[in-house]
């Protein structure tokens, strides 16, 4: 038996799927941009010609280049895999999640000094939202690492030392390997083995 009726196929669209690629393509454009040459413009117009977009849509995208690049460190940390192994230490799983997030950009210099001077503006709100983020995702990383019972104070600092690490490296006081190593020593201090 054959049907003569005519199926209609509607194709969904999901804005969100669009707006993740395309933020794919201008955080990979940037990253090129500023990997290609020793003095960088990147600027609207030439970011958006690189990811190829019209200069409109990246900035419908991100209000300003600094929230672009806030926005892509943002989606460095989401991205990574959080994998705690229960049967370490807490302050080897404490340091295995600083190290990780502490390294995310540490062979991309460039790009993680844009990142990191975008992430200390406090003047644009669209930062401010992408900082409450990236803030949430430390805290889920080290309260995972710490476990359940951790003492809110002892989480708290880690915070702290995370954040004052990355405002050392920005004012070009350490490297990002140099900071991965020193937080190891910080975090053997708040939580000593035993």
């Amino acid at each position: 038996m054959s049907s003569s009726a005519v199926t209609h196929v509607t194709r969904l669209r999901d804005p969100h799927s669009q707006r993740t690629l395309t933020c794919r393509r201008v955080f990979g454009a940037a990253a090129a941009m500023l990997d290609d040459c020793a003095r960088p413009d990147v600027s609207v117009p030439a970011l958006a010609a690189r990811a190829r977009i019209a200069p409109a849509a990246l900035r419908a995208h991100f209000p300003s280049m600094d929230a672009m690049y806030a926005e892509l460190y943002l989606a460095r940390v989401i991205e990574l895999p959080l994998v705690v192994d229960q049967t370490a230490s807490i302050q080897a799983r404490v340091s295995g999640q600083l190290c990780a997030i502490t390294l995310i950009m540490a062979d991309e210099t460039r790009l993680a000094v844009a990142c990191t001077q975008a992430l200390l503006r406090n003047d644009d709100a669209a930062i401010t939202r992408v900082q409450s983020l990236i803030a949430a995702e430390v805290r889920r990383r080290l309260s995972a690492a710490l476990g359940t019972g951790a003492w809110p104070e002892v989480l708290a600092t880690l915070e702290t030392v995370f954040w004052g690490a990355l405002l050392q490296v920005q004012s070009s006081a350490f490297t990002y390997r140099t900071m991965a190593n020193r937080l190891d020593v910080m975090v053997s201090l708040i939580l000593p083995e035993g």
